[in-house]
Order: C-alpha cells, then sequence, then structure tokens
C-alpha cells in the first residue's frame, strides 16, 4: 500500500531538480507525494508526478536582472537568517494544509526550514536532502572558507527570532536540536568521495549520488567541432563582462561555443557573436554535456555533477562561499581546474581550458568520479533509502 510522502524544498532551481527524478519514482512505486513549493515551479513537479502544496516564497523571482553573488563577510549569518525568514514566512501557510493530511514521512531540503519543524511538530519521521556540501563537527563550510564571526550581531538576531520561532511553532525543538538534526538519514545528491572528510561521516549519511532523468536527446551539435559549455547557472547569471570575455576567449577558434545565459540578462549586452558561438537563454544542459569536451560554470553541486556523469571536466569560476567550496574540491580532486572571477580574463580562460583537456591526470580523475557516481546508486538507491522509514 503506498503512503503519503510530503516533500518540503525552497523554489531554487539546483535544490528542485535534483529531487524531481525521485519523486517520478516514489510515484511510480504507487507512493503519494505532495510537495510544497512554489506555483513557479509547479510545471516541474506536476510532471514528475507529486501534487503540489503551493506556498508564496520571499525569494526574488528567477528572471530578478538585481540579484548578484552576496558578499563573502558574512555570508553565514545573513543566509541563515534568510532562511530563517523563509520558513516563518512558509510554515504558516504550509502546516494548516497537513492538520488533516498526516504525511508517513517529510522529506526536507537542507535550507527548506519549515519542513524540519513540521515533521518534529506531527511526530513523523524524516529525511534531510542535501544538494550542497554536508557540515557536520568534521568539516563545514563556515569554518573552513567563511570570515565567521560569532559577535556578528546578524546572529544574535538570527538566534532571538529562531527561539521565537520554535517556542510559536515546535516547543519540542529547542535551537540546538534545530540547528544540529538527527533525521532518519541524510541524502546527498553526490558521491562520498566528492564529500570533504567524507570517511568521517557516519552510516546516516547516504551519498546516493546525482539523480539525473534520462530524456531523449533534443540538442545536437551542428558541426564537427569539440563543444564548450559555458554556464552560470539559474540564479547570479546577470554576468554580461563574463560572457563577453568567454566570446572573446572562444569566438572564432575551432571550439563550438554554447553560451546558456539565463533570463536576466540583456543580450544586446554581449555584442556581435562569432559563427562559432551559439547564445542560448536555456538549453538541455545534459543533452550538451552529452556532447560536450569541457564545461566552465560556476560550480553548483547540480552543475558539477552532471558534468561528471557526462565525463566532462570543469572550469569553474565559483561566485558564491558554496561554489568556491565546490571549485576547491574539483581542484583538489583533479576533475578540473579554477579560476577566480578577477582572474576570469579571456587569455587565462583560453589557457585554462587549453591545459586542462589535455591533461591525463584530470580525465583520469573524471574518469574516476563517474565510476563513483554510477557506484552510489543515483535514483533508485534514493527512493530504496526513503522507503525503509514508511514500509
Amino acid at each position: 500500500m503506498g503512503r503519503h510522502i510530503a516533500f518540503f524544498n525552497i523554489p531554487a532551481i539546483g535544490h528542485v531538480f535534483p529531487t524531481l527524478p525521485v519523486v517520478e519514482e516514489l510515484t511510480r512505486r504507487g507512493h503519494r507525494v505532495t510537495y510544497c513549493t512554489t506555483e513557479e515551479r509547479r510545471p516541474v513537479v506536476e510532471a514528475a508526478g507529486a501534487v503540489v502544496r503551493p506556498y508564496r516564497s520571499l525569494r526574488p523571482a528567477d528572471h530578478d536582472p538585481t540579484l548578484c553573488a552576496p558578499a563573502r563577510d558574512g555570508y553565514i549569518s545573513h543566509t541563515l537568517l534568510a532562511f530563517l525568514e523563509e520558513a516563518e514566512a512558509t510554515y504558516a501557510q504550509l502546516a494548516p494544509l497537513y492538520r488533516d493530511d498526516r504525511p508517513d514521512l517529510v522529506v526536507f531540503d537542507r535550507m527548506a526550514f519549515a519542513g524540519r519543524v513540521l515533521a518534529a511538530r506531527l511526530d513523523v519521521p524524516a529525511v534531510q536532502l542535501w544538494p550542497m556540501l554536508v557540515s557536520n563537527e568534521h568539516w563545514s563550510m563556515g569554518q573552513a572558507l567563511a570570515a565567521f564571526d560569532p559577535a556578528d550581531p546578524v546572529l544574535g538576531i538570527y538566534q532571538s527570532r529562531l527561539e521565537a520561532f520554535l517556542a510559536e511553532h515546535c516547543p519540542v525543538l529547542d535551537p540546538a536540536q534545530f540547528l544540529t538534526p538527527q533525521p532518519e538519514a541524510h541524502l546527498a545528491f553526490y558521491p562520498r568521495s566528492f564529500q570533504y572528510a567524507g570517511e568521517l561521516f557516519g552510516p546516516g549519511y547516504r551519498f546516493v549520488g546525482p539523480c539525473l532523468r534520462s530524456t531523449p536527446l533534443r540538442w545536437w551539435p551542428p558541426r564537427d567541432r569539440d563543444v564548450l559549455l559555458v554556464t552560470l547557472g539559474t540564479v547570479y547569471n546577470n554576468r554580461p563582462d563574463f560572457y563577453r570575455h568567454c566570446v572573446e576567449a572562444f569566438g572564432g577558434t575551432d571550439w563550438h561555443v554554447v553560451l546558456a545565459v539565463g533570463e536576466r540578462i540583456d543580450l544586446g549586452a554581449l555584442g556581435r557573436t562569432p559563427g562559432n558561438v551559439e547564445v542560448r537563454r536555456f538549453v538541455p544542459q545534459l543533452d550538451v554535456l552529452a556532447h560536450a569536451t569541457a564545461m566552465i560554470c560556476h560550480a553548483g553541486m547540480g552543475g558539477v555533477m552532471e558534468a561528471m556523469s557526462a565525463g566532462v571536466p570543469v572550469l569553474a569560476a565559483p561566485q558564491t562561499l558554496e561554489q568556491e567550496a565546490n571549485a576547491l574540491r574539483v581542484e583538489q580532486l583533479g576533475l578540473g581546474t579554477r579560476l577566480t572571477a578577477e582572474h576570469a580574463d579571456p587569455g587565462a580562460l583560453r589557457m585554462a581550458i587549453e591545459l586542462m583537456v589535455k591533461d591525463p591526470t584530470i580525465m583520469d580523475g573524471v574518469d574516476h568520479m563517474r565510476r563513483a557516481i554510477t557506484a552510489a546508486g543515483g535514483t533508485p538507491r534514493a527512493a530504496d533509502i526513503i522507503e525503509q522509514f514508511v514500509l
């Protein structure tokens, strides 16, 4: 008999898309999945077979051209406060929807605090999702990369608001329990070998690798050339300067360059592009990667894992602290190379790509990660783990 599994997520594409194949698999196995997200994500979530429970988000819309990468100073404290504010806004909308439709299991994204609180309040088992690197006592982004200041006044605001939020909605949770959750399982969408100090994370952490959807190929290179995919993801992508550097670096060369620039940018800001440069708002990324020789990206976890699955090395140009952590790991594991934003000029981009695609140690590293992804289990294993707590 199928069970009711409730997913809670933030509306960011990099958090929603990794879950969709898992939702599809769970519904195929006969479970009823409700999925808390925004109206903007309704089409893709419903296509996966879930029933959407909509909420209004405080996050800026995808097409907002003013979005820019957050400053490194205060990154952790401001991020925590922003997602607590999102939880305050969304919990009041979502909790009543489950009052008379109690789930058998809650699956919640690391940043979807409302799901964590609802699971505790209803006293139902929970599984936490990690589309980004896992933090615990062995490794954390705040300790490793951030200029973390315990005296930051934003942290004080966060702490007092968190205490008030929990006191009102879930008195059984104190802030310490909330910040160090012990759900039935943690699911990370990448192999254990990609995690910093991965060997120190216990059996409760299941590194299932990326969960990718197989679809018929919809993109083919127009001519017999090596393909270079360039993307800065779906959030902080209004960077005409960066794209112009890429055009200058690879325009008129033997590469077929695919620039996926998103919907925020004014295409006129790119100027005239040579015939070997294909500019698109969006591309079917897995299809392009199936033909690609190299990828330049922001080092979002989803993009890095898709590249590794396709056997494509990555030149990482991170813009946020989270992306910087991924980019450093790419470099450490020999999966590609890394450029800081201030050094990503045309000459540096061209040289980095030329060296990367000729480096046998990088190609060996990518092949090793590709095999680790296959061994991690992907979508079927993720669904199996979730089912353990409802059957």
